[in-house]
């Protein structure tokens, strides 16, 4: 479905039963709701699944960037309030993170737990100039230039020459993101830098990551991890970053244990 909030059109797709605890699901860098169909399979018989595709990317509206994270965490916000959403869990990966990371700093009253993963709390000044690149790629010779090394980082190795499948579903996401709203977000992503700030996070937290990932690697979740009091961690062995496409039932089986431990009356 299509809603207006906070000012753009967002596409936004919702499951499961209309009493059910919602959980609002963000994608990551380059994909859009539907790299969520696994994981909204195994929850929505239970919960209420709110997936969104983000602000420029999927079908949903593309305003010209840069965007601030304080602007796409209100995106989430907003589009929980034209649902009549007053408290949802929060499941975001990658860039999706780094939004729950800001909702649990903005807006921790709207939120009854945060899973993040495949994520960081800071880009480091190295890692600026790689974030520039990317701009530079996209805004110059357009998505496919960058397919190649996001499927590096995305996928354990043994993926991409035995799962084609997956590989094709995530590279046609790839492809088919608006440049304008990578680069929107890639300017968002260059600057992040919460890790000083995590420790006012109280929600509950449950941070997970692949043990492969190169992109966020488990040192950047245990940072995470060590700042925000009482969360908990997971290292999904054999995965990358994509590790809810790459295992989805063993990630599912951990999301659904987190949620278990927090459940709310529906």
């Amino acid at each position: 479905m299509k809603i207006k909030a906070n000012g753009i059109s967002f596409n936004v797709a919702v499951s499961g039963p209309q009493g059910g605890t919602p959980v609002v699901l963000h994608h990551p860098l380059a994909t859009n709701l539907t790299c969520w169909q696994e994981l909204t399979a195994a929850l929505d018989k239970r919960y209420r699944v709110i997936s969104l595709d983000a602000r420029g990317h999927g079908q949903t509206e593309v305003p010209k960037g840069p965007y601030s994270f304080e602007t796409l965490a209100q995106d989430v916000v907003a589009v929980m309030d034209e649902l009549k959403v007053g408290k949802a869990h929060f499941l975001g990966l990658s860039m999706g993170g780094m939004v729950g990371q800001y909702l649990g700093l903005l807006h921790a009253a709207r939120f009854h737990t945060l899973t993040l993963v495949s994520t960081s709390s800071q880009t480091p000044a190295a890692g600026a100039a790689l974030w520039e690149e990317r701009i530079r790629n996209a805004s110059t010779l357009g998505m496919p230039s960058v397919v190649d090394g996001a499927m590096a980082r995305w996928v354990a190795p043994k993926v991409l020459t035995d799962r084609p499948e997956l590989v094709e579903r995530l590279k046609t996401m790839i492809v088919t993101t608006p440049a304008v709203g990578y680069v929107g977000w890639c300017e968002a992503i260059r600057h992040l830098d919460v890790t000083q700030r995590l420790k006012a996070i109280t929600v509950p937290t449950c941070v997970i990551v692949g043990a492969l990932d190169p992109a966020t690697p488990p040192a950047a979740a245990e940072v995470i991890h060590r700042e925000i009091k009482g969360s908990d961690l997971v290292v999904m062995p054999g995965v990358s970053h994509m590790l809810h496409n790459e295992e989805p039932a063993a990630f599912a089986a951990h999301v659904d244990a987190f949620l278990s431990r927090h459940r709310v009356a529906d």
